[in-house]
């Protein structure tokens, strides 16, 4: 991708002062009949694109449709997650179709701005940005299974489900990814999930039996308050969904909320766990966001008797949890029966029940396994735990059967293995082309330190949130900083709609103060053009623009002219006509010095004029026996080929030819004879500082 920026027409070279009264009259009489043209909304104007507006664009039918069509939609559906250009997904294909949404939307930046405007158009991109910051972001998530931990371990049956002293990560997990990721390429990274304990298991030959360490259901569950707590909590795990499960203790039942980071797969019904988790409240039921976790083995489940729900107790169930969700505050989840018509969108599975007028079904969250039971259209009989209302409507369900049938394998014995109290880590690992290992700059932030930041049940950050906690979180975990220490930090990002993982960020810690810098910005050119049917449209343009207004003595287009009034004097009027001042007035350069009839330019009135018979007047031993045809004809061939390139390779020696695409210079002028005219003229860079005409809208 190549960035182009526009450069400043304030061209440093010396005019001649015109100061005489006698001198500016004769130049208005010179161009006696002169008009100045129609000025026009033709203008540059900046801006920068936002994430969100990246996401935005990224997910627009007409780029989709262009992504399916440059076999670009996997990278296409990265951006739309990541919020940046990459080197493959670029503003010069994908922007365009944004600026054309928003071009006739009061207050955007392109708001009816006229064909020919141009827009330097500013992005975040992960061009130029190191490794970790635009793969991390990429990297496959992996999480260790039983399996795994009986492999780290070295026996089915002694092993605990988790990393210990004697058995560190370190040791296991580069082979693990080698079996894992076959296909890994130098410079590949993956975000390995894994439990980890403080002190290695005591082994017994192991047992299929229950674990001998004790085990009693808390009475707590009962006791959980909103933003109350901490609270240690022993249960069982009665029902799993995708975003969580429910505990269930000798008081009650609730919600452990994790989100989009909750691995189901690492939980089966029945489960016996101890927790720590502070209390919260959604759409009028209670829920635990849970900040240390232990499993202690699993048992049988028995359910109570499920409370019996029709059309009008569910109208009253959504009227309870509206009003107690509108007092902030909540209730248990209640296990319940019901029966309904299954409707499936997508990720939603909602069901009607005959006789409700207000409230709508939902199953919460509902799992692929569960879902497998479901048929759109079809009408069934469910169980499972009332957690919430969401929306105006709908009364949320968390599955535990379907008519009688349960995805979930009832637990017929006790899982081989130790159980200890561990923490659950993920660490990111990085190819090297012959081997994975966990590089020390990276830190991946875990459930604990979102409930450590005060998030309650949301494990993701928004961007205030980053900007405010990320800096004290690597206050605390790298205490020791030397200026100039760079740390990558990788989280769950909520950009306003969607939590997007493994998400990375820079830090640099320089003078006692860890500044987060992640995202490089580039900047492209775009141009309004006239489309089809009479309709604009904003394409990609790498053109550099110069735009000369015309006007007497302007102070842009004055001093360009005046180069090239300069450049006719010096290498035309000096050799062929002998000219031994620039305000002689021998050869094509009148007496003034700030005008002439080679091609036309003119410093005072900031145009090209072309009319012959100021030309002739001025120069009749070229002009004096050809007609008006050939004599306009002439001093346009002039400004073309000759004076034009000669005067830009003067003024932009450091001009390069276009890489991805041709570079031109576009000039915008005004011509004059007896009426104003804009014209526009482009110039392709063939080599460093050397211009060649391409067109001119005067042909």
């Amino acid at each position: 991708m190549k960035s182009t920026a526009i450069k400043s027409l304030l061209i440093a070279c010396a005019a001649v002062a015109v100061t005489s009264c006698d001198e500016n009259s004769w130049n208005d009489d010179y161009l006696k009949g002169f008009e100045k043209p129609t000025p026009t909304d033709v203008e540059t104007v900046e801006y920068t694109l936002t994430s969100s507006e990246v996401i935005k664009i990224a997910k627009m039918k007409a780029n989709i449709d262009i992504a399916i069509e440059r076999g670009e939609l996997e990278q296409l559906a990265g951006v739309a997650a990541q919020g940046y250009f990459t080197e493959q997904i670029t503003p010069e294909i994908y922007a365009p179709a944004y600026l054309d949404s928003i071009a006739t939307v009061s207050g955007s930046p392109i708001f009816y701005l006229d064909v020919r405007s141009t827009l330097k158009l500013s992005f975040p991109t992960s061009l130029g940005l190191p490794a970790e910051l635009a793969k991390i972001p990429e990297a496959q998530r992996l999480t260790l299974e039983e399996a795994d931990y009986q492999a780290a371990w070295g026996s089915e049956t002694d092993f605990t489900e988790a990393f210990a002293p004697s058995k560190p990560a370190s040791a296991f997990i580069p082979t693990y990814l080698k079996d894992k990721l076959p296909d890994a390429a130098d410079g590949d990274f993956a975000v390995v999930t894994y439990n980890v304990a403080a002190q290695d298991p005591i082994f017994g030959g192991g047992s299929t039996n229950p674990p001998t360490d004790e085990f009693e259901l808390s009475s707590v569950i009962s006791t959980v308050a909103p933003k109350g707590g901490p609270y240690e909590v022993s249960g069982i795990v009665t029902a799993i969904c995708r975003q969580g499960y429910i505990i269930t203790d000798n008081s009650g039942s609730i919600l452990a909320y994790y989100g989009s980071s909750f691995v189901a797969d690492n939980y089966a019904i029945g489960d016996r766990l101890k927790l720590t988790a502070t209390g919260g409240c959604y759409g009028g039921a209670l829920q635990l966001t849970v900040s240390a976790e232990t499993k202690m083995g699993n048992q049988k489940v028995t359910y109570p008797t499920p409370t019996y729900i029709d059309g009008s107790m569910l109208d009253d169930y959504l009227a309870d949890l509206t009003e107690v969700a509108n007092s902030e505050n909540g209730v248990l989840a209640e296990y319940a029966e019901v029966t309904g018509k299954i409707t499936i969108s997508g990720n939603y599975v909602n069901f009607a029940v005959e006789g409700a007028t207000n409230a709508t079904g939902s199953a919460y969250q509902c799992p692929n396994a569960m879902k497998a039971l479901l048929t759109d259209g079809a009408t069934v009989t469910m169980r499972g735990y009332i957690v919430s209302k969401s929306g105006s409507s709908f009364v949320n369900l968390l599955l535990t059967e379907v008519d009688g049938k349960t995805p979930w394998e009832a637990p017929a014995k006790f899982k081989a293995g130790v159980n200890v109290s561990y923490e659950t880590l993920s660490e990111v690992y990085e190819y090297n082309g012959s081997a994975w290992s966990a590089p020390s700059d990276i830190a991946v932030l875990t459930n604990a330190d979102y409930a450590a930041m005060g998030l309650g049940s949301y494990n993701s950050l928004t961007t205030a949130q980053a900007n405010t906690y990320l800096p004290i979180y690597l206050e605390t975990h790298f205490p020791y900083a030397q200026n100039e220490t760079v740390k990558y930090i990788v989280f769950n990002y909520y950009d306003g709609s969607t939590t997007i993982r493994n998400h990375c960020r820079r830090a640099v810690y320089n003078d006692g103060v860890w500044e987060i810098n992640t995202i490089n910005t580039e900047m492209n050119q775009f141009i309004k053009v006239a489309g089809e049917g009479g309709r604009s449209a904003w394409i990609y343009d790498p053109s550099i623009y110069i735009n000369l207004p015309s006007g007497r003595n302007n102070a842009v287009s004055g001093p360009f002219y005046q180069a090239c009034v300069d450049w006719v004097y010096e290498n035309v009027d000096v050799p062929e006509f002998k000219s031994e001042s620039i305000t002689s007035g021998v050869g094509y350069v009148t007496s003034y010095g700030n005008n002439e009839y080679f091609a036309g330019t003119s410093a005072y009135q900031g145009n090209v004029d072309l009319r012959p018979t100021a030309a002739r007047k001025q120069t009749p031993s070229v002009y004096g026996k050809i007609s008006d045809e050939e004599v306009v004809s002439t001093m346009k061939k002039n400004f073309e080929k000759i004076v034009m390139p000669a005067v830009l390779a003067k003024m932009y020696p450091d001009a390069m030819p276009g890489e991805k695409y041709d570079q031109y210079y576009v000039i915008n002028f005004v011509t004059y004879n007896g009426t104003s005219s804009n014209e526009t003229i482009r110039f392709k860079v063939t080599a460093k500082g050397k211009f060649e005409f391409a067109d001119c809208t005067w042909n």
